[in-house]
């Protein structure tokens, strides 16, 4: 069964990489987490991690209208893909 999870994220230097830091809320539904996305995304860094096989990260850095993907545990911000 896929988990969706909605994390906040630090960074914990200027210049390295955000992480995902603490737990806000978990669903099966992604509508749900999402919503909660698309209201913390526009005051705070936070990522939705999908836990189906191997965890993914989803990001954005602009407030939602650019949406990256990259593998739970990988920092390296050039090994994202875009997908929105």
């Amino acid at each position: 069964m896929v988990k969706y999870e909605l994390w906040d994220m630090v960074s914990y230097g200027h210049g390295e990489p955000l992480i995902p830091f603490t737990l806000i809320e978990k669903s099966d539904s992604f509508e749900k987490i999402y919503t909660q996305f698309n209201k913390l995304i526009k005051s705070q860094p936070c990522v939705i991690l999908i836990n189906e096989g191997k965890p993914k990260i989803y990001e954005s850095p602009d407030g939602g209208k650019t949406i990256f993907e990259r593998d739970f545990g990988n920092y390296d911000l050039k090994s994202r893909k875009r997908i929105k």
